[in-house]
């Protein structure tokens, strides 16, 4: 049997699943936990990891991939997530498997003739975001991966009229039928942008959709290892999608550079 365990920490709820499958495509969900924190990930995450591996009775030589989201989101949520998993996997020699965050929160939603989006609060008056039919979703795992990313999908950070244009573009080409849904915590920001597209169409989402859910990531891990795509786990990085405070105050010259270089 084949092995996984994943988490994502991309916001304040989080994820972790554990999973096992055989080289035939038979597949059989072994544990899975909701995380959600007050502050940051690093409260929560190695005990639910530990609570995790108590449910299963595995221990972590006998996991055969890792899988992590990448962002978009948190800057620290991400940090210790990625952090981890490049830790315990560089250490245990075991491929680590990169998912997007974004995606994560779309697949949720099995609708067809629906746009559906992803938007989470990026702050500093902008969301990020992704979005595309079910047919296209059902392939966005990892940018990483040619195999598992659709083309023409992207995911992006951007003002909430930047967005609202994009959006009524998609509509128009998914045609006057086509309903749409958001899914994720960027729904309850930026109110007006929201209500600025056609509302007739809208669908309401599912309840506890807003979160990431461990069985929608586990599908993805498990759906990366059948087509044979995992990384070197020091090569996964946060999928940040704009420079951080702390690269534009060093940009601007507010900051001394590294001693070590």
């Amino acid at each position: 049997m084949i092995r996984c365990l994943a988490w994502d920490t991309s916001a304040k709820s989080g994820a972790i699943v554990a999973l096992e499958g055989d080289p035939s495509g038979n597949i059989r969900l072994v544990a899975e936990l909701s995380l959600n924190v007050e502050a940051t990930h690093s409260e929560r995450l190695l005990w639910g990891i530990h609570q995790v591996l108590e449910s299963t009775r595995w221990n972590l030589n006998q996991i055969d991939f890792f899988g992590v989201g990448v962002g978009p989101g948190s800057f620290t949520g991400l940090r210790i997530g990625i952090t981890t998993a490049r830790t315990l996997a560089h250490a245990l020699k075991k491929p680590l498997i990169p998912v997007s965050s974004l995606a994560l929160l779309a697949r949720s939603i099995n609708l067809q003739n629906t746009l559906i989006i992803a938007a989470t609060d990026a702050c500093k008056g902008e969301l990020f975001a992704l979005w595309g039919s079910q047919s296209q979703l059902k392939s966005c795992v990892s940018q990483a991966s040619e195999q598992l990313w659709s083309k023409g999908t992207r995911e992006l950070v951007c003002a909430p009229s930047v967005l609202q244009s994009l959006i009524q573009e998609a509509l128009r080409d998914l045609g006057p039928e086509a309903s749409w849904i958001v899914v994720g915590e960027g729904r309850q920001r930026y109110s007006e942008m929201w209500s600025g597209l056609p509302q007739e169409r809208e669908l309401q989402a599912p309840l506890f959709s807003n979160q990431v859910q461990a069985r929608v990531l586990g599908e993805m891990i498990w759906q990366a290892v059948r087509v044979g795509f995992c990384v070197d786990s020091l090569s996964v990085f946060p999928e940040y999608l704009r420079a951080s405070d702390a690269e534009l105050k060093l940009k601007a010259g507010l900051l001394k550079p590294s001693p070590i270089q």
